[in-house]
């Protein structure tokens, strides 16, 4: 039943100031991989929550979102994609004697796998293939060998049709040729759905993108070596990758330096997901040591501004890493207006109620709605102060549509209630 609600206003004051001298919250966190990393764990920085799932359950991950077309490899646990010279018309004759080129993720960009690093300047060209316009079918120009462990593999992903992907994987002798629909709808509103080509298993594996920041796992990186800086080596790392819409900057300090001083702005917000990375930790002399006068500012999907630092990590054996962290400032999600002007609605997730700002002192009206369509708050109030919008009674966790309406225009923003 639509709850009708009259607003309360409070002043705007110093909530979006930029101030950063108070910290609204300082805690510390226990993220668990298991001995040899076994797990990969979706961490949230708001309320600590884990998500933890086998990492390597999977060998190909395929990209959802509905304009997405990227194709991720699971090299740590085994999986190497190899570019060979034929086109789809020598499926029959590929061999291992036709490989090229090794292929890896990318470290920067999600939407960067293994199989979408050898797209050329067209917008149209995804690596292994082809979009076209006139039907909305990306069809695969490409064949690849791929290793699992051992064994090794002959793979062609024929098209991404709809929303499937159908690809084609066969033994390099022709046998157990195997034909997979590989569905995004598998995994609807998530990044990713995976597939294990051993159990012929599509799998929904990581929690909704709402619900994690941060994922602890192992991938696949070269490092160049001190002395031979021309032939790097492929090492699996342990580290810390961000979900797509997270922003970070690395900030080395001094011994002497407090970083309650710190003055975020004077930074820049990197969205490479690998700007936390691996290197906040080293191993010498048979044990672990912290960088500990690194720190990251990190900016959560809510917009919240955090800063991080290691205090602990205990390696194979167990697989625990320890954080500090440290609430700099509370989520504040803009909307531009036509004339340049913002509204701002804070914090993000949102537990008890909800701040909404609407520079333009008019009388707005204001409305959220489930995804479905159905109303379950209504009002308004006047613009130019900071209204305080409580929660109502028994709303369900999950993820909302406001919609705002003033005489110069309409705007819907998503809300998630936590």
């Amino acid at each position: 039943m639509t709850q009708t609600l009259r607003l309360t206003t409070f002043l705007l004051g110093g909530v979006l100031s930029g101030s950063y001298a108070q910290l609204l919250r300082r805690d510390t966190d226990t993220v668990i991989m298991g001995s040899g990393y076994r797990y990969q764990v979706y961490y949230q920085l708001r309320s600590g929550r884990q998500d933890t799932v086998p990492r390597c359950s999977w060998h190909l991950a395929f990209e959802v979102p509905i304009r997405g077309a990227a194709i991720r490899a699971n090299h740590p646990c085994g999986v190497t994609v190899y570019k060979t010279t034929r086109d789809t018309s020598g499926w029959d004759e590929l061999s291992l004697e036709d490989t090229v080129q090794a292929l890896y993720d990318d470290l920067c960009r999600w939407e960067k796998g293994a199989f979408n690093t050898t797209a050329g300047s067209s917008a149209f060209d995804v690596g292994w293939g082809i979009y076209n316009l006139a039907d909305h079918i990306t069809r695969g120009d490409s064949l690849y060998i791929i290793r699992i462990g051992e064994n090794f593999k002959k793979l062609w992903i024929q098209r991404l049709q709809g929303s499937n992907y159908f690809i084609r994987v066969a033994n390099p002798d022709g046998s157990q040729d195997t034909s997979y629909a590989v569905p995004k709808t598998a995994a609807g509103g998530k990044n990713f759905v995976y597939l294990n080509l051993n159990t012929h298993q599509v799998i929904d594996l990581e929690p909704p993108p709402s619900n994690w920041d941060l994922l602890f796992t192992q991938y696949s990186k070269f490092i160049t070596p001190s002395g031979d800086p021309n032939n790097p080596i492929l090492y699996s790392l342990t580290g810390v990758l961000m979900n797509s819409g997270v922003r970070a900057v690395r900030v080395r300090l001094t011994a002497q330096a407090n970083p309650d001083t710190l003055s975020p702005n004077a930074y820049v917000l990197d969205s490479c997901i690998s700007v936390i990375g691996d290197d906040w930790k080293r191993f010498s002399g048979g044990a672990w040591s912290l960088a500990d006068t690194l720190y990251f500012l990190v900016q959560d999907r809510a917009q919240n501004l955090w800063r991080l630092r290691f205090i602990g990590f205990e390696g194979s054996a167990t697989g625990r890493a320890m954080l500090e962290k440290a609430l700099l400032q509370e989520g504040s999600s803009s909307i531009a207006t036509p004339l340049g002007e913002q509204i701002a609605i804070y914090p993000q997730p949102v537990r008890e109620g909800i701040y909404v700002v609407v520079p333009e002192r008019i009388i707005t009206h204001i409305e959220f709605v489930t995804l479905t369509g159905q109303t379950i708050l209504r009002g308004s109030f006047r613009g130019g102060e900071a209204i305080y919008i409580p929660r109502p009674a028994g709303l369900e966790s999950g993820i909302y549509l406001m919609r705002i309406a003033t005489p110069t225009g309409s705007w819907s923003r998503r809300v998630i209630f936590d």
